[in-house]
């Protein structure tokens, strides 16, 4: 096939070239110009602009594809001195020279424009002579006025040389209107055999044709030219043969062929490659893919097959550093994101894969680390990449150069009364080793320090001087304040739904107020947090004012109402089903109301919830909650009725404190016959009143909900429960919950500890404390290694009856399994106890367990799933338990 096209272009190119012979042909018998002396009408040298004049029209006429009759032999045939003025007298000198027509006339300049006015005039007398005029601004400039003065002569000259019309003709997918859209050759303009060439040209790289042919006619108005084409095959099929490792249809989406579009080899080619750096991404680097294109039924219907063969994957077996001597291989290792493979973890991540982009930033990575630690000379070369038989060696040159430590540090210019106390808050310090980072940070911090003043345009500048001789460096920070400004206007778009004023409570600055960076940066952290926008933007817009800027507060809205159903499974409730309605931006008033069930095996919950987040013009939350929760323990069944009425207020970024007042029926049912005289007594009180106030505050820093890598979470709640209050249970509970994320430095491991304690005090002798408000220990989420309610003090008879104090700590450790999934691997360890009232917190009691497990940020909602094994098994503990949570939303 590859042949038959070879010759078909060819074939195309050797039609094309008896056109444009023709042309050249008709060329050399085109009519011949003579260009005799303007008269010129300037104050200026008019026998150089003369000479330019006459210059230039011959230069552009001769350009058009027009003969030109030298102008010595113009000037040797006329009277010395004189200008040729009249059309009899252009007549004779044309004969003379053989000329078919001649141009004369004049150059003038008037004010400020200038303009040719010329006559062409026929020698042979059978046409009328045509005027010419063309004018351009610019005194004593006639290069544009020329041009134009030549297109005109070119139109009455060459008539039959205009091409009167453009055609396409064999196309059948591609429309003749993109053909045309590459052509030099225009409706209305001479045909020329360069544009000509260039067209086809043009034609075949667009890639969509085989064969290009031109045809020129001839028509009343003038050239009719056409240009032939045969379009390449059409693709019937791609396919993907010999892939494993990579699926056909990610493939598929990777390449530029697809079914049902015109065959183009380049498009084929350039696939290939793509292929392959699709399986270089995935570490196989020996890939060999080829393409075949076949045609099985039709010569002009193509399947192209991409023939792969992966062979096996090649890892990163070792990355070594050559003339280090500071930093160890392993501090240089960490730095970089491309690794050595790893046994296991390389199994379900792509550790130990070479990237060459990544290794190409790696290489910056490691002189910012350098250069941070104080090396202000180091340089980090060109990794060397060997492949072996058992993978990829890399080795990186490094030249270290000294370690220059810092000897002075001061801010300089436009200082402020408390300049010590702001040169304090330097990072840079004295005796501290160099580092480019806290250079960074400390123009960050003296910048808004500048900009927290109302000096929006501060400018900051760093001048280091370097001193080889003793290896130290002074840094000292130019400040210029330039101009005070002041808040002027503050402009809020894109808000279709939420009212202006929901916006304005949450802004920290105010019209009138200085300039300050912190306040706006902590608006744009509030407007964010609401979660009402998809976008949030606070701009600075200059005024004509001096001082004065204005604010552009722009919001994309979001929606904010959703109805989710979900459903899943636990190891606490079994399975389980939940709705829930919820508009989180009522009316565009920023008051949040949802409604939501939940159904479970061994639990169900109805809540009604309504908040509003600014109450009487403060920012003060309140809410009500009312609820019917209704669940089943091994050997009752608990249910509750009541509401919640809410009141907190955040501060900062990631804290609130919050109080409630609980009202709520309880009662014990459905007592089991083997169920202890202590559950018994229980239900034999009815439906009994609790009515407490609980107070509290929770911080919390954590940087993802479901899978955080760093932060804390701390909460702190304190419940009393009295007959003040009109409740028939009388106690003061007090817990406190604490935990922490942090990333461990050794590859992308997260460790996290949580400890939690909690205590009721049972305020009345006289009755026992409700078995539903005491604790039961075990589950998903404490004491993993028994099911819930598994842990605790027992009776007489052996039954688990629940502790007025309890202790948990909890130890784990989270890698990725599967990072672009959100898959974590976990190892845990947890430990805790519950005991009576009247015995003493004994961590010696506790409980431990040990396990693992693993968790996924699935699309379908969270889930996990892991293993808890009893360290210390007891009589009656089962030797493991199975831990698992599931639920969607859709």
């Amino acid at each position: 096939m590859v042949t038959r096209n070879y010759f078909k272009r060819v074939l195309g190119i050797l039609a094309a070239s008896a056109v444009l012979i023709s042309l050249a042909y008709a060329e050399d018998q085109s009519p011949k110009v003579a260009v005799m002396p303007f008269v010129i009408h300037s104050q200026k040298d008019q026998t150089a602009i003369q000479k330019s004049v006459e210059e230039l029209l011959t230069r552009q006429i001769a350009a058009e594809g027009m003969r030109v009759v030298d102008p010595a032999e113009v000037h040797k045939n006329l009277r010395a001195g004189e200008a040729v003025q009249t059309e009899e007298e252009a007549r004779a000198v044309g004969r003379k020279v053989q000329a078919d027509f001649v141009v004369l006339g004049s150059f003038n300049v008037i004010g400020t424009s200038n303009s040719l006015d010329a006559k062409l005039v026929d020698v042979s007398g059978r046409k009328k002579t045509e005027n010419l005029f063309a004018e351009e601004k610019g005194i004593e400039n006639p290069a544009g006025a020329a041009i134009r003065i030549v297109q005109q002569i070119a139109v009455n000259v060459m008539a039959k040389a205009l091409i009167a019309d453009i055609k396409v003709r064999g196309n059948d997918r591609i429309e003749a209107d993109a053909i045309k859209s590459v052509l030099k050759s225009k409706k209305g303009e001479i045909l020329r055999p360069d544009d000509l060439r260039e067209d086809i040209r043009s034609i075949y790289k667009m890639g969509y044709f085989e064969n290009v042919d031109a045809e020129v006619s001839d028509s009343p108005a003038g050239k009719v030219l056409t240009f032939v084409v045969q379009e390449n095959p059409t693709i019937q099929e791609v396919k993907i043969a010999g892939n494993k490792k990579i699926k056909e249809k990610d493939i598929l989406a990777a390449i530029g062929v697809k079914p049902y579009t015109i065959l183009q080899q380049n498009v084929v080619s350039d696939d290939v490659q793509k292929i392959v750096k699709l399986y270089q991404q995935k570490g196989y680097f020996g890939a060999d893919i080829t393409s075949s294109v076949t045609f099985p039924k039709d010569p002009r219907r193509a399947v192209v097959t991409f023939n792969i063969k992966e062979n096996n994957k090649i890892w990163i077996k070792k990355i070594t550093f050559r003339g280090n001597q500071h930093m160890s291989a392993r501090t240089l290792r960490g730095v970089m994101q491309t690794k050595q493979k790893m046994f296991l973890i390389s199994l379900v991540s792509e550790r130990g894969i070479l990237q060459k982009e990544v290794l190409d930033t790696d290489v910056d990575r490691l002189t910012v680390m350098y250069h941070d630690e104080g090396y202000m000379d180091a340089k980090v070369g060109i990794p060397e990449i060997t492949k072996k038989d058992d993978g990829f060696y890399i080795e990186i040159p490094v030249e270290e150069g000294q370690r220059y430590k810092v000897t002075g540090v001061k801010v300089a210019g436009d200082l402020f009364d408390n300049n010590a106390k702001i040169e304090k808050g330097l990072d840079s310090k004295p005796k501290d080793y160099f580092s480019r980072e806290k250079v960074r940070h400390d123009m960050d911090y003296l910048s808004k320090t500048y900009m927290d003043k109302g000096f929006a345009h501060a400018e900051v500048s760093p001048l280091i001087t370097r001193n080889p001789d003793d290896k130290t460096s002074d840094i000292t920070y130019e400040a210029k304040k330039n101009e005070e400004v002041h808040i002027g206007r503050i402009f809020i778009t894109g808000n279709t739904k939420t009212r202006d004023n929901v916006i304005r409570r949450e802004l920290k600055i105010y019209e009138g107020d200085l300039y300050s960076s912190s306040k706006i940066e902590a608006s744009l952290g509030r407007l964010k947090k609401l979660d009402y926008f998809e976008d949030v933007e606070i701009v600075p817009v200059e005024t004509e004012q001096p001082g004065i800027m204005n604010l552009h507060v722009k919001v994309k809205e979001k929606l904010t109402g959703s109805i989710s159903l979900g459903g899943g499974y636990s190891s606490d409730d079994g399975l389980f089903t939940s709705a829930q309605i919820m508009q989180r931006n009522l009316f565009g008033k920023g008051e949040s109301v949802s409604v939501r069930a939940y159904l479970g095996q061994a639990a169900q919950r109805y809540i009604f919830s309504f908040t509003e987040p600014w109450m009487f013009g403060y920012p003060v939350a309140g809410g009500l909650d009312v609820y019917n929760w209704l669940r089943d323990y091994d050997q009752f069944t608990e249910e509750s009725v009541g509401f919640r009425l809410r009141v907190g207020k955040p501060f900062g970024l990631h804290s609130r404190v919050f109080a409630y007042y609980t009202f709520e029926q309880d009662r014990v049912s459905d007592v089991s016959s083997d169920a202890s005289s202590y559950i018994v007594s229980q239900a034999d009180l009815g439906w009994t009143t609790l009515s407490s106030i609980t107070v509290g505050a929770e911080r919390d820093t954590t940087d993802h909900p479901f899978l955080p890598t760093r932060g804390t979470i701390n909460t702190v709640t304190a419940e009393y429960s009295s007959p003040y209050f009109g409740s028939e249970s009388n106690f003061l509970r007090a817990e406190f919950h604490s935990g922490a994320y942090f990333p461990l430095g050794v590859w992308k491991f997260i460790g996290f500890v949580k400890g939690e304690v909690g205590i009721i005090d049972h305020l009345d002798d006289s009755s026992d404390l409700p078995i539903y408000e005491r604790y039961f220990l075990g589950g998903i989420n404490n004491l993993r290694g028994w099911q819930w309610g598994d842990v605790g003090p027992r009776d007489s008879d052996g039954d688990i009856i629940g502790g007025e104090k309890y202790g948990v700590a909890t130890a784990e450790l989270l890698f990725p399994l599967y990072e672009k999934m959100g898959i974590r691997g976990v190892v845990f360890m947890d430990a805790g106890n519950a005991f009576r009232g009247s015995s003493s917190f004994d961590v010696t009691n506790f409980r431990t367990d040990a396990g693992a497990g693993v968790r996924w940020n699935s699309p379908f909602g969270p889930l996990r799933i892991e293993i808890g094994i009893p360290l210390d098994r007891q009589s009656g503990d089962d030797s493991y338990q199975w831990q698992f949570s599931a639920g969607a939303y859709f």
